[in-house]
Order: structure tokens, then sequence, then C-alpha cells
């Protein structure tokens, strides 16, 4: 709110900038003579004070342009240095971490519910691959979390411990087991599927179908 207030306010004040500036220009210009001598004698006489109000115009456009290639450099150096951590970060997943990004895969998700004060969220938070996009229990420290988008095209398969062919049953067993309790959605007993992904009827054996048919068609 306080930002957009700071745009408005700067709008404003260019718009007023501007029109002095274009009045400063006119009434040093302009044959004053033709109209009024009496008003081109009073212009005379304080053009000393028109050429100091038309420096500190275009010092103001000269130093805004000026600001304007100096945040655009520097937005452009913090979003290489983010998306270089970012990089770094995917590149040196631990287990657990691959494990969590994996959910968002599993559960075929782009939001998820977990708590921000576990070790693992904390840490893909705070290297730029996680992004809280809303609080959603206070009390117990959990919120709606996605994978940031700067970090999207480095979340791949095989980044996240994945693969798009067949996978074995060891490996699918491995995944499974690996699952983050604070991250899984609850089991609905009705309908025996899990929220957010395929049918699941058995885990034991149908893990292998579950994990295939979800490497073939949701993308990381």
């Amino acid at each position: 709110m306080k930002h957009e207030n700071s745009i408005s306010a700067l709008k404003i004040t260019n718009t007023i900038m501007m029109w002095l500036f274009c009045l400063t220009v006119m009434m040093l210009v302009m044959p004053w003579e033709i109209i009024s001598t009496e008003f081109a004698s009073h212009i005379e006489t304080n053009k000393i004070v028109l050429y100091f109000a038309l420096i500190i115009e275009v010092s103001n456009f000269i130093s805004q342009g000026l600001l304007t290639i100096i945040n655009s450099v520097l937005s452009k150096k913090a979003r290489r240095k983010l998306q270089d951590k970012i990089m770094q970060a995917v590149e040196g997943l631990d287990f657990a971490e691959r494990a969590l990004l994996r959910e968002y895969v599993l559960q075929r998700k782009s939001v998820l519910s977990l708590p921000v004060n576990e070790p693992t969220v904390r840490n893909l938070i705070d290297d730029g691959v996680l992004r809280i996009v809303n609080v959603n229990d206070s009390e117990n420290y959990r919120a709606d979390i996605i994978i940031a988008k700067e970090a999207r095209p480095y979340i791949t398969y095989k980044a996240i411990g994945l693969t798009l062919g067949k996978m074995t049953e060891e490996q699918v067993t491995q995944i499974m087991n690996s699952r983050p309790e604070y991250a899984k959605q609850k089991y609905n007993h009705q309908n025996k599927i899990f929220i957010g992904a395929n049918a699941v009827r058995n885990v034991n054996a149908t893990t292998m179908r579950e994990i295939e048919s979800k490497n073939e068609d949701v993308a990381a």
C-alpha cells in the first residue's frame, strides 16, 4: 500500500514538474513584446529566476532518469544473484528437501500447507526455492507455500529424484517411505484416494503404478 502511494505521489510530482517545465520554456522563448511590452519587461527582469527554475526542473528529470537506470541495473543484478542462489540450492538438495519437493508432484498441487518452522521447509524458503503465499494457521505456524516462479525451471524430475521412465518397486517404495509426514494430505477412506493424487487402493500393491502414472503426465 505504501509502495503504491509513493508511486502515485511520484506521478503527480512528475506531472506538475512537466507542466512547470513547459511553462518556464514558454515564458523564456515566447516573443512577449508582441503581446505586451509591460509583461515582456517583467519576464526580462526575472529571467534569472526562470533560468534557475529551468535548471531545477531539468535536474529533476535527469536525476529520475538516472535513478530509473540504476534501479533497473540493480534489479537485474538482484535477479541474477537470486537465480544463482536458487540454482546452487537445487543442485545441493539433500534427501529431505527432495522428498518435500516431490510432494508437489505426487499430490499434483501447486500449493501445499506446510509448517514454516520445519527446518527443511525453512531452508528452502530462505534459499528462494519455496515462497509463502498465505499464512493459514498462525498458531501452528502453517502456511500455504508454492514453488517460487524463479525456481521452477530448475525443479526437474532429475533434481527431485524422479524419472520419466519405469521405476523399480524398490525405488518406488523408497520414494513413498521418504514422504514427509507434515506434507502429506489426509487420506479419505470413503473413496480411497489421496487428495490431489491418482486413486490408491493399496499403497504396497499399486505404488509402482501410481508413480509411473504421475511420471508420464505430471511436469515438475
